[in-house]
């Protein structure tokens, strides 16, 4: 073998750093105490020279297992979070070789006190790291504060609380996102009225996602129609029954010339639905997300925008990000990791694709 094509080792480092092996893997592994001259030099020489060290070996050597615990919304088939999952079990199944284990605790997304207890039996297995979708802001705020006094890393995706000290976010910008679904559906057609639909949830919570949305609809409708188009905000609930019927027939009965209508999230298809039962194919709705229903009224003509946010993504770079940390110290090179916000049509919904990993 050529001299250049040597396999670099520790002792080489340590030989052309001038110190000892063990000042070389207390650096690599960020163990004890370095002397800052010892520290400089032996990252100068790894510099140099492209060190890496083989950290899949040191770290089976070490038998040392991490677990992180993502706290996600429950799901059935074929609904938002379901899409999240499956980017969480493909980060595992490229870390799970490092000695990392990923467990999932769920949680009614809809329902305060099960966010809750799901805080509480996420605390109870003592994770190294967690993932979390702050859906309940207040309650979130209170777990993440004192996952950060017990000294444990986390990563939100979806959404974020600004202020608290996390790790990395991985998430569409969510104000940005409700800007934006006002600019398309007022843009070029001036509105006296909009009707927004959002989603009952036990407790009088409310979304975080959802709420950061409607601020950022507000907005625009603040900036460019100086309050003259009305926002009307009316509550369903989560799953398709006789009651959002009934709200949606006495909504419209009070607001007949309302043809604008925006819901901040996955659930749009409930409206859309119910729009096509009534044959009123006059209005204009935008929603979030492409899920199956979603997609098949946005062909059927009933919602004219989707914007997507590459959930699986998400949730799968934010796994990688407390893999990354554990396995190579590396702590990641972005706070605010921010996803595109795809705008999906008709003509255009079929060819959307996340997991278009970096």
């Amino acid at each position: 073998m050529k001299n250049s094509e040597k396999k670099v080792t520790i002792k080489d480092v340590a030989q052309l750093a001038g110190v000892s092996k063990g000042t070389v893997d207390r650096v690599i592994h960020n163990r004890g105490e370095v002397s800052a001259e010892s520290l400089k030099r032996v990252l100068d020489v790894i510099d140099r020279i492209g060190y890496k060290p083989n950290v899949y070996a040191s770290l089976l050597a070490s038998r040392r297992h991490y677990r992180i615990v993502c706290l996600i919304p429950d799901f059935e088939a074929g609904e938002f979070w379901e899409i999240a999952y499956k980017g969480i079990v493909k980060a595992y199944e490229e870390c799970r070789d490092f000695n990392v284990t990923v467990d999932i605790v769920r949680y009614d997304q809809f329902r305060l006190d099960s966010f809750r207890q799901a805080c509480r039996d996420t605390l109870d297995q003592a994770p190294d790291a967690v993932l979390i979708v702050p859906m309940f802001s207040d309650s979130a705020s209170e777990f993440v504060s004192e996952l950060h006094a017990r000294q444990i890393p986390f990563v939100f995706i979806e959404s974020k609380l600004p202020d608290a000290p996390y790790m990395a976010y991985f998430g569409m910008p969510v104000f940005e996102s409700g800007y934006l679904s006002a600019r398309l559906l007022l843009k070029h057609q001036r509105a006296k009225e909009v009707a927004c639909f959002r989603f009952h949830r036990s407790g009088d919570a409310l979304s975080n996602t959802a709420s950061i949305r409607q601020q950022g609809f507000s907005a625009y409708l603040e900036q460019h129609d100086r309050g003259a188009c009305k926002l009307w905000v009316d509550y369903l609930y989560p799953s398709v029954c006789d009651e959002n019927t009934k709200i949606l027939d006495c909504f419209f009965e009070r607001h007949p010339e309302v043809r604008h209508i925006v819901v901040f999230n996955s659930r749009s298809y409930i409206v859309a639905e119910y729009l096509q039962s009534r044959g009123m194919n006059d209005r204009v709705l935008l929603g979030f997300d492409p899920l199956e229903r979603n997609v098949a009224a946005m062909k059927a003509g009933y919602i004219e925008y989707i914007i997507a946010q590459k959930c699986e993504t998400q949730a799968y770079r934010g796994v990688k990000a407390l893999c990354n940390y554990f396995v190579f110290k590396a702590w990641p090179s972005l706070k605010d990791n921010y996803m595109s916000m795809e705008v999906l049509t008709a003509e255009n919904v079929n060819y959307y694709t996340d997991l278009a990993i970096e």
